[in-house]
């Protein structure tokens, strides 16, 4: 084989000018036309001497030739058979050219722009926006939550002083799913316009500017999705990574411009405070693990709560926990002068901003007055926020001299299916109730080694948790058997992480759920022991029976959190007092214990009355009588003009503190 280094010198040229973009190739079309024009102009004027359609020079008639590659309309102007064969060919060669390598070349090159554009590859320029970095499964669910939260989402924009909501998606690449999952997720609440998607990595500078970080009113990162070889410990080393690049990068900031809010969750409570000190700017921290596990506990020890909990942290169900700027007018004025002039609205405390970071204030004393810059914290129907009092409002309640006492509840059995991250910390939820005794048994096919290891790292000295752990596939009867179900008092069936993805791990969830309902059956109901599911996909909540169990939507519920947060970031210290094992807590009561009758016609302001007498907020009722609707009876913040008759087995929703 010959080697022709000239032509390959040609070939090399032509082909990196090719690959250099639209440009370079229009340039290469353009010496092609003038390559043709030049040596058929050449050719033709040849061709016409001596004739009477002969040129003048060989210029015109390179410009002859360049008008018949341009227009196929000048054929047939010509005279005589060999200017017309000239003329025909220039004509063919003007269809290649023109009509087929500039229009592949501009068409090309169009559909590179529009690639680009969708790669999500140019930057942006905005201002008070929202960011999120990274895609995960519940990146929907959280903007979903967001765009829902209509009175949150309204104070939000005012106060940023922004119009409208824009939400800056910045993920790893851009795919064509990130907006087909967004589309199917808000539905009717989708608007294009809204969101943004751009390619990139929160660890590159070059990338964050792409969003316009700076100008941003709050950044979220949540949680990485899991998956094979894809730990917790791995997602939050992540976070903290990310939120060290982003801190570093704030030194670009403006001397008078404040660094945005930076609303972040993590796996691992233990690495709060890693991530508080990594960050130069106000960042929230939600611990997923630490809220889940306080939930299950409380969903363990009190029937029926997470009919409170869903409604109060989804959109899907009336109140919501709402925070509001505390109005000029209340300045100064007794906490309980207002919250017993509201009429839809139930006034919880206030959140604070102190030295220490934001302060909740719940369940107040009964001198305790409204300060500037105080945070209201109320729960309402999302439209029906108000915090103008009443033309009526009765003398405000002294705080209390008694309180309830404490009930010893004895010793509490569960039986826990399935193995979770969570689990340690839900031991140690567990641990911290004082007037309690619990022996646990978990059933799993993890290891027990690596399960004792995995307890024994997070470090918790058990003082009121008996454990044992067993060793076995709680999916198959005759395992499931073997551990007596029927003889605790709760059985929990937890989403596993040990998984390949949700969907296997809410399948196995489901597998053991039917299976205790089988061995359940003929079982007189109140003789069952409780059953407590988490699922992880919303979808399957409809296999559930709401007759055999209660159920949390550990998924949903985070998504809630972190999209509140990051309309009004002093809600996080709010969700913090509220579902933790302190003093003050969402719990639920026997009407009898607050000296109600059954029978009597009783309204509602009627029962917040008894309850503040022992220093408790009446957040609803509980009906037994409906405990199989979908609310399961529970009615938090019900219309104060309606008459209750209280009955057996009927509870009081309640605040104490």
């Amino acid at each position: 084989m010959v080697i022709n280094p000239f032509r390959n010198r040609i070939q090399y040229v032509v082909e990196r000018l090719l690959l250099s973009g639209t440009l370079s190739r229009l340039a290469v079309a353009a010496v092609l036309i003038a390559l043709v024009a030049g040596i058929t102009g050449m050719l033709g004027f040849l061709v016409a001497l001596g004739s009477e359609q002969s040129f003048s020079n060989p210029f015109e008639a390179i410009w002859w030739a360049f008008l018949r590659l341009s227009d196929p309309g000048y054929l047939g102007d010509d005279e005589g058979f060999g200017l017309r064969l000239v003329s025909t060919i220039v004509t063919i060669a003007g269809y290649v050219l023109f009509l087929g390598v500039l229009v592949a070349i501009l068409t090309q090159g169009l559909n590179e722009w529009i690639s680009r554009l969708e790669q999500g590859l140019s930057p942006i320029s905005a201002k008070n926006h929202v960011i999120f970095l990274g895609w995960s499964d519940r990146m929907p669910g959280i903007i979903r939550n967001m765009v829902a939260s209509e009175q949150s989402l309204l104070h939000f924009l005012r106060r940023v002083g922004a119009r409208r909501l824009k939400l800056v998606l910045l993920v790893e690449e851009v795919m064509p799913m990130h907006t087909r999952e967004l589309r199917n997720h808000l539905g009717s609440d989708w608007k294009a316009q809204q969101v943004i998607l751009r390619s990139g990595t929160p660890l590159r500078l070059d990338h964050l500017k792409r969003v316009d970080y700076l100008r941003a009113s709050a950044i979220v990162l949540a949680a990485e999705s899991r998956g094979p070889g894809r730990s917790a410990s791995q997602s939050d080393n992540s976070a903290i990574k990310t939120i060290l690049s982003i801190s570093q990068s704030l030194k670009f900031l403006d001397s008078d411009q404040s660094p945005p809010l930076l609303v972040t969750e993590l796996y691992d409570a233990r690495k709060t405070l890693i991530a508080l000190h990594s960050y130069r700017g106000p960042i929230e921290v939600i611990a997923g693990d630490q809220v889940v596990s306080r939930m299950v506990a409380q969903m363990a020890r009190r029937p029926r709560i997470s009919h409170v909990y869903r409604e109060l942290l989804t959109h899907d169900l009336g109140n919501e926990i709402h925070a509001r700027s505390c109005p000029e007018s209340q300045v100064g004025t007794l906490f309980w002068s207002l919250a017993e002039a509201l009429e839809d609205t139930i006034l919880l405390g206030v959140a604070r901003s102190s030295a220490e970071g934001i302060v909740p204030h719940l369940n107040p004393d009964a001198d305790f007055r409204f300060e500037k810059d105080d945070k209201l914290i109320c729960i309402a129907r999302d439209r029906d926020v108000s915090l103008t009092p009443c033309a009526k409002t009765k003398k405000s309640w002294p705080r209390p001299e008694r309180e309830l006492e404490k009930v010893s509840r004895g010793t509490l059995r569960i039986l826990v299916l399935g193995w979770s991250r969570r689990i340690p910390a839900l031991l140690e939820e567990l641990d911290s109730y004082q007037n309690q005794l619990f022996e646990i048994t978990i059933a799993s096919r993890e290891p027990l080694a690596e399960r004792a290891r995995k307890i024994g790292h997070y470090g918790v000295k058990h003082e009121r948790v008996r454990l044992e752990q067993i060793e076995t596939d709680t999916t198959v009867p005759e395992m499931l058997a073997a551990l007596r179900p029927e003889a605790y008092d709760v059985v929990l069936c937890l989403a596993s992480d040990v998984t390949q993805s949700v969907q296997e791990a809410d399948a196995r969830t489901l597998v053991s759920y039917s299976l205790l309902n089988d061995m359940m059956h003929g079982i007189a109901f109140k003789e069952r022991p409780r059953i407590v599911v988490e699922l992880l996909d919303e979808l399957n909540v409809a296999l559930l029976d709401p007759e055999q169990c209660e159920y949390l939507l550990s998924p949903q519920v985070l998504s809630h959190m972190v999209a509140q947060v990051a309309l009004r970031r002093e809600l996080n210290a709010v969700f913090q007092e509220l579902f933790n094992s302190g003093e003050t807590e969402i719990t639920i009561r026997d009407f009898h214990r607050y000296g109600l009758s059954e029978g009597g016609e009783i309204t509602f302001p009627e029962i917040e009355a008894a309850a503040r007498a022992h220093g408790e907020i009446t957040l609803g009722v509980i009906k037994a009588t409906e405990r199989f609707d979908p609310a399961g009876g529970t009615h938090l913040n019900p219309d104060r003009k309606r008459v209750w008759i209280l009955e057996t087995d009927d509870l009081i929703v309640v605040l104490q503190g």
